[in-house]
């Protein structure tokens, strides 16, 4: 399967879809984020004086945006023969369905406009049924419990169920719409696709694709939706996305972040399963796994830090949610897994056992789980306790196991790369540690001393062992017993989020100083002017690009030691304030044109790299963006 990344992705809570800048479908996600995508290709395409032209070639000028800050997506397509295609996609609230609205500028110009689909209805290839209900105006494809139904408005004049074989290729109906003469058969069986056609004078088209778990359902939805006008579906989704992002918290920074913030809310918004509680990496765009491991799955290591930007952007529920999804999901030995599917199930994966697990992984959900509690109310706090205690002291108990010696035992690093005793993974085990003793204290639970003593043994240890004088930084890891002193980005998770290091101590301040300048130092990326970092040094994953994870970790920390000069120094907080600005810039310069941020930046473009969107990037993007509002709110401080 090639693998696509997405431009732009719109969608609800049960329909998921990714999209190409020339408005091709890539990835259509149902019932779930994770599961199924029921799609290999979606493709418009006009035929005209013998040649099919689709919409997704070179041939076509493209601009992409979504309207007024809505989940709705408008892509205005040219061809060089003065065709013009503009399609507004929507995805309305309560349905599974894709609405397609087209408008066909035909340039006087004879021929057909072609919509193709080649769907694989419960990720399988074979064993699909396709038919086309002429009574209904509806072409449709299923197995088992997964359906689809094409139907439009106005009805289509031809079509084709074929098959997508490459061995009997005259049975395809891609190749009848390649030679613009569809076979209107009705029924096949195996490797199914699909086409509709429409003459070319055909000024507007509104096509349905719609998704169902039995044939019944889908004939009532058709009903339904066809039923209601166009605009009604644009107005009440422009409606329920507005009412949702005004449910956040305001926040006052430079034009240019504002709408970048919003963009990452509503992204966030869509990898969350806001039922289960759990959070898909990125939508799956290499589902052969055949350059990484796949990113359509919950790691309770993103997941923790989508919920908690999600919580201090004002949008309360995720963060209960997915604490709850924890409690569920986690193992008999107090851990959790490497990843999941979004229902808890255990995903495909590559650390299972002792030193290939990511401890980090339990760290931070355990810290999350013991931060929130201490956020309640009294009385709110003891019902949680009393339901979530036994999971939190379970989530302990397992890291003090993996700590007997101080440093962690041997585990997987957070890029599941490496094995060792990490810096990054030290931090997270002190800070889960530390939180889990605050709140036992505070309900007078005898557990809460052995817990500080071993964080605080902890951190004495990593410091002891890990930092480097002589490079100003702390060392990524040790590994077989000796200092591997490779800088890597992830240490400055000592100081954000873990806050393992204090900033009001002069020598652990003076230490988180080092430890920035030295990583801006050896890991910065210029890129076309702006600035960004990189994982690790002589990274080579995917030729070793800056991330914007890691970016946005050094603009956090940035920040950080901004806030605490703001009231003592603020002629050095504004300098740190004005450190953040060439980072800010290459994050935000590197997301696709419909500003959805990526995991990774091309070290040699600029452009997004990789994973699209990262809801990992987003979330931090997020706490950044509230950050920086914060300190300019408080100290009066305008900025362009």
């Amino acid at each position: 399967m090639v693998i696509k990344q997405p431009n732009s992705i719109i969608g609800n809570q049960q329909l998921l879809v990714t999209l190409g800048m020339k408005g091709e479908i890539f990835g259509m996600y149902y019932p779930g984020r994770d599961y199924a995508q029921q799609v290999t290709e979606a493709l418009f395409g006009v035929y005209t004086n013998g040649s099919i032209h689709w919409l997704n070639s070179i041939d076509w000028q493209s601009k992409q945006y979504y309207l007024n800050d809505s989940g709705i997506l408008k892509t205005e397509l040219n061809h060089s023969s003065g065709i013009g295609v503009s399609i507004t996609d929507v995805v309305p609230p309560g349905y599974p369905v894709l609405i397609r609205h087209l408008k066909i500028d035909n340039n006087e110009l004879e021929g057909t406009f072609y919509t193709y689909f080649d769907f694989n209805m419960g990720e399988r290839k074979e064993k699909n049924s396709g038919f086309y209900d002429e009574a209904e105006g509806m072409l449709s494809q299923y197995w088992q419990n997964h359906y689809v139904g094409i139907t439009t408005t106005p009805a289509f004049n031809d079509w084709q169920v074929g098959k997508a074989l490459g061995a009997a290729w005259w049975t395809s109906a891609r190749w009848g719409v390649e030679r613009g003469e569809l076979q209107k058969n009705k029924e096949d069986i195996g490797n199914v696709n699909i086409a509709a056609g429409f003459p070319l004078t055909t000024k507007e088209i509104t096509q349905y694709v719609i998704f169902a778990k039995n044939r019944e359902e889908l004939y009532d939805l058709k009903e339904q939706i066809k039923n209601i006008p166009f605009e009604s579906f644009i107005t009440k989704t422009h409606e329920e996305w507005e009412n949702w992002l005004a449910r956040g918290k305001e926040i006052d920074v430079p034009g240019r972040l504002n709408s970048y913030y919003y963009r990452s809310l509503q992204v966030l918004r869509l990898l969350c399963d806001e039922k289960l509680g759990s959070v898909i990496a990125a939508p799956e765009f290499d589902h052969e796994y055949e350059e990484c491991g796949g990113y359509g799955f919950c790691w309770n290591r993103d997941a923790v830090e989508v919920v908690r930007s999600l919580h201090n952007a004002g949008y309360t529920g995720y963060l209960p949610r997915f604490i709850r999804w924890c409690k569920h999901t986690q193992l008999k030995d107090g851990s959790w897994f490497q990843r999941y599917w979004l229902n808890g199930s255990l995903a495909p994966s590559w650390g299972n056992l002792g030193c290939s697990t990511q401890i980090d992984e339990t760290a931070s959900t355990v810290y999350t789980m013991a931060k929130y509690g201490q956020s309640l109310p009294v009385g709110e706090r003891q019902q949680y306790l009393d339901y979530y205690w036994q999971a939190i002291d379970r989530g302990s108990t397992y890291l003090m196991k993996r700590t007997r010696e101080g440093l962690h035992d041997s585990c997987t690093d957070l890029w599941e790369t490496y094995h060792g005793s990490f810096t990054y993974t030290s931090a997270a085990i002190y800070a889960a540690l530390m939180e889990v003793a605050k709140l036992a204290k505070a309900q007078s639970k005898d557990s809460f001393m052995e817990y500080e003593t071993r964080a605080k043994w902890i951190k004495q240890k990593t410091i002891k062992m890990l930092w480097m004088p002589e490079t100003g930084c702390f060392a990524k890891a040790i590994i077989n017993n000796e200092i591997y002193p490779v800088i890597d980005a992830s240490v400055i998770g000592t100081f954000t989020p873990f806050n393992m290091l204090d900033i009001t101590n002069s020598d652990e301040r003076k230490k988180i100083i080092q430890m920035l300048n030295t990583i801006e130092k050896r890991l910065n990326c210029t890129v076309n002017g702006k600035k960004g970092i990189k994982r690790y040094e002589n990274d080579k994953y995917r030729g070793g690009n800056p991330w914007t994870v890691t970016t946005l970790w050094l603009i956090k920390a940035q920040l950080g030691i901004a806030e605490y000069y703001m009231e003592k120094d603020k002629k050095t907080g504004e300098q740190w304030l004005n450190n953040t600005r060439p980072y800010f810039d290459m994050v935000i310069n590197s997301t696709t044109n419909t500003k959805l941020l990526p995991e990774q930046i091309n070290k040699h473009t600029g452009n997004p790299a990789w994973a699209i969107p990262l809801a990992w990037s987003s979330a931090l993007f997020i706490e950044a963006v509230q950050k920086l509002s914060k300190i300019l709110h408080n100290h009066g401080i305008a900025q362009n």
